[in-house]
């Protein structure tokens, strides 16, 4: 009865606040809930556009443990039957993957090689809320209270009956700059660098194929913030952005949906071996 009070007095608390306020107070709350996150079990649904216009969907299930980091994954498109796991400090940090496809034995690369990535956004490590919170952290040191001159919150809405608070990102002043690839630098090491995705990077610069297809003094084109709009539906149970879309200069770039989800579930360590019951290694 308690916690349905109180989720019936968010709501109102929220829309009841000046606007900076209630800005202020669904990012701060949605940051601690990333952080305190301990484990969480769920479907990821992805939803990107690549580098020719065309919009790729995925689906994968996921069990995540953090400290230390253990990761299951088990993806029903566009691979279908791929089971990927990660244990931080094992296997040299690569990921352990039965590809279920010739040459059908298992692999052990690294999250970033292009076998792995192809044409994602994001890597496996990526996962999770520690890549966005990372990504928030910056830009609140970067912009200080002038962030929140971009920041809306217009009324709950529904995810898989949950209710939610959708905030937006708005960005008029997105535009691009050029900066010189270093010598050994990767688009990668450029969009950490400058708290951006490095698949935008790819989309940016029409004569680079991939992350790894940049050499020395060459000039890249680089976005000046992670995205022109950021939408997010966030949780009112949780405070977890369960919902995240970011477009850009050219419309929709990409979508990651959490279904399904499970706040901080206790798995079984053999949950994140090979030998698993259930598991195709």
């Amino acid at each position: 009865m308690l916690r349905l009070l109180v989720l019936l007095l968010i709501p109102s608390l929220l829309f009841g606040q000046s606007t900076e306020k209630k800005e202020r107070l669904v990012l701060d709350q949605m940051t601690a809930a990333c952080a305190n996150l301990k484990s969480a079990s769920f479907i990821l649904n992805t939803t990107e556009r690549v580098k020719n216009g065309t919009v790729e969907k995925g689906e994968i299930l996921v069990k995540l443990l953090h400290a230390p980091l253990r990761m299951y994954l088990h993806m029903f498109a566009p691979r279908k039957g791929v089971e990927i796991l990660y244990r931080s400090g094992e296997w040299n940090n690569h990921l352990y993957i039965s590809p279920n496809s010739f040459p059908y034995i298992n692999l052990k690369l690294s999250p970033n090689s292009m076998l792995v990535r192809e044409s994602s956004h994001h890597t496996v490590l990526d996962i999770g809320f520690d890549y966005l919170i990372k990504m928030i952290g910056h830009y609140r040191s970067a912009f200080g209270e002038k962030l929140f001159d971009y920041l809306s919150i217009a009324d709950t809405v529904q995810f898989e009956l949950r209710s939610c608070v959708k905030m937006e990102f708005d960005y008029p002043d997105f535009a691009y700059t050029t900066q010189t690839a270093k010598e050994g630098e990767s688009l990668v090491d450029i969009a950490a660098r400058n708290f951006v995705n490095e698949y935008m990077l790819v989309c940016a610069n029409k004569d680079v194929e991939d992350v790894y297809d940049i050499k020395a003094g060459q000039q890249i084109r680089v976005p000046n913030m992670f995205g022109r709009k950021m939408i997010f539906y966030i949780d009112l149970n949780t405070m977890l952005p369960l919902v995240q879309e970011i477009h850009d200069d050219k419309g929709f770039f990409e979508k990651y949906e959490y279904k399904s989800f499970v706040f901080n579930p206790v798995f079984q360590p053999a949950e994140f071996t090979s030998g698993y019951e259930g598991y195709g290694f």
